[in-house]
């Protein structure tokens, strides 16, 4: 596995308007799971090619950015229609968050509205219109398929279940499996059904769910619809009825608590730390984590170690708000960041 081959970073690209537990508002930041994805590639200094699509209205200037710090933009398509996919996320003080505003009314300052625009409908995750518009966002990859028979490595981030199984099933039919692929699920699509979804997961090699994502499909598998608690058990068992269906390896992600990693044939979960440093701005560090960790696969060959480096991503994003400022980062501060993470897992272990 040759860290020289290109790297695709698969998903949306959104305008975003964030407001902290403080009250501080960033808005129309450059945001997007793709796009935060890539970013989390980029900071090891690889090729990336951002795959994605966007509106007529979405603006050039951001596209620029990320091809001036290095991301293939030419896998974008631009469509005739307005770009929809506009997010929100209001933060709590325990780290959770929403992207519905009757949710958040506490958290906005009394001025909120002079620099948000709170009127106009959003599409919040899983309303009807995000449901509606989002199948137009999702990259079809057999538009590229030339351009994409150097990439051996994929991460494709929540899309629509359709289109993340048939983009999966082409690139390992294409790349003829000699892709790695990482997936990070649509969570507010638990009503497809996607813990049962063998033709998705086949092709797979690591699946990389939040914990409330993991649940969430656990209970969709129970009949539940509703989010409920997990224990380490729990958990552990819905993480091996996985495996069973195909992926290498299943990494849950926790957070500030970071990441739970469980391999085919192990008995027990290996625990990545985070890397130690100040949240700004939250939005976009899964997505970077997973960047990071396909990077890190590419780099090793070892999912332990790729860990880190997406914990090292994570790291870089939530310093400041949106995505540009950790496209930034002197190249040799990621490494400096992956050994410190390194002796900080060695101690752990020692310790257990």
């Amino acid at each position: 596995m040759s860290p020289a081959n290109r790297f695709l970073a698969v998903g949306n690209c959104t305008l975003d308007d964030v407001v902290t537990p403080d009250g501080q508002i960033s808005p129309r930041q450059l945001g997007g799971n793709a796009v935060y994805a890539a970013a989390g590639m980029r900071l090891w200094n690889v090729d990336v090619s951002l795959v994605s699509v966007v509106g007529a209205d979405y603006p050039a200037v951001w596209l620029e950015q990320l091809a001036d710090a290095g991301i293939d933009i030419s896998t974008v398509a631009r469509i005739e229609e307005p770009h929809l996919l506009r997010a929100r996320s209001f933060y709590f003080p325990d780290g959770s968050r929403t992207d519905r505003l009757e949710e958040a009314q506490a958290l906005l300052p009394a001025n909120a509205g002079e620099t948000l625009d709170l009127e106009s409908e959003y599409a919040d995750t899983g309303s009807p219109l995000h449901r509606r518009i989002w199948p137009s966002f999702c990259p079809d990859l057999s538009q590229w398929a030339h351009h994409l028979d150097a990439a051996a490595y994929a991460h494709i981030a929540p899309g629509p279940l359709p289109c993340n199984r048939a983009n999966a099933a082409f690139l390992k039919r294409r790349r003829r499996g000699q892709i790695e692929i990482t997936f990070d699920w649509p969570w507010w699509d638990w009503d497809r059904e996607a813990h049962a979804d063998v033709d998705l997961l086949r092709n797979i090699d690591y699946l990389l769910p939040s914990i409330e994502e993991l649940t969430v499909h656990a209970d969709a598998a129970a009949g539940a619809k509703t989010v409920t608690g997990s224990s380490n058990g729990h958990a552990f068992n819905i993480a091996r009825q996985l495996l069973a269906k195909g992926p290498k390896g299943v990494g849950v992600k926790m957070g500030a608590r970071g990441m739970r990693l469980l391999l085919q044939n192990q008995e027990h979960w290996t625990d990545i730390p985070t890397y130690p440093t100040t949240a700004v701005d939250p939005t976009g560090a899964g997505d970077a984590f997973c960047g990071g960790f396909l990077v890190g696969l590419a780099h090793t060959g070892d999912p332990v170690d790729a860990a880190l480096y997406g914990a090292v991503s994570a790291s870089f994003i939530i310093e400041d708000f949106g995505v540009l400022h950790s496209l930034r980062i002197d190249a040799r501060q990621p490494h400096s960041r992956l050994r410190r993470l390194q002796e900080l897992l060695a101690q752990h272990n020692q310790a257990g």
